[in-house]
């Protein structure tokens, strides 16, 4: 007899630690609402997964903020603080996972704290600059700089080495701002100054 494969076993190989309620609808292939959430309650039941907030729920327990981050808003990346912290542009430590979206919105789970900034359309929906690890997206060293300067008029960078200039400037004509472009320009002068 051929092995089935279970939902778990369906979720596991998925690769994701995080999921929503429509993760889980497309991953186990039940289209019937009532069906979904009886199966959702019976592995929450058996501790096989983890309520996180409404609608969305973790397997195992190597996720991460970031993981939930991106479930808690489908449609956001992480960046601003969050992502000049990892990529070492910014040395200060922020717990508050911040990430931009389509809606301003704060959330507070479990004491984690996640603030997402609200862009236009035209800017959030551009691909350049995003990486997307299968688990979340993250905007890259360029893209940051590019959201920080957007969102923050006067931020600052402890650390410019290893930008790519060209790319910056590409990614700074997206938003459409004077402002953000005269900003931009004056960081490319002080990195070509610094090399």
């Amino acid at each position: 007899m051929e092995h089935q494969i279970t939902n778990i076993e369906r979720l596991v190989t998925s690769g994701k630690k995080v999921v929503t309620i429509e993760d889980l609808a497309v991953l186990w292939k039940i289209p019937e609402r009532r069906k979904l959430i009886e199966r959702i309650k019976y592995y929450l039941r058996e501790k096989r997964l983890l309520h996180i907030s409404k609608g969305v729920y973790a397997y195992g327990q190597d996720y991460t903020p970031l993981d939930i981050a991106q479930k808690l808003v489908p449609l956001s990346y992480i960046s601003l603080y969050t992502a000049s912290q990892m990529h070492g542009l910014t040395f200060q430590y922020y717990e508050t996972i911040y990430a931009i979206s389509l809606r301003s919105k704060t959330y507070t789970i479990d004491g984690q704290q996640y603030v997402y900034h609200k862009v236009k359309e035209t800017i959030f929906y551009s691909q350049l600059g995003l990486i997307d690890n299968g688990r979340y997206i993250m905007a890259d060293k360029e893209r940051t700089i590019c959201d920080c300067l957007y969102v923050f008029s006067s931020f600052y960078f402890d650390n410019l080495l290893g930008i790519d200039t060209e790319k910056l400037s590409l990614i700074s004509k997206i938003y459409g701002n004077k402002r953000l472009e005269k900003e931009v320009n004056k960081l490319i002068k002080i990195i070509h100054a610094q090399k």
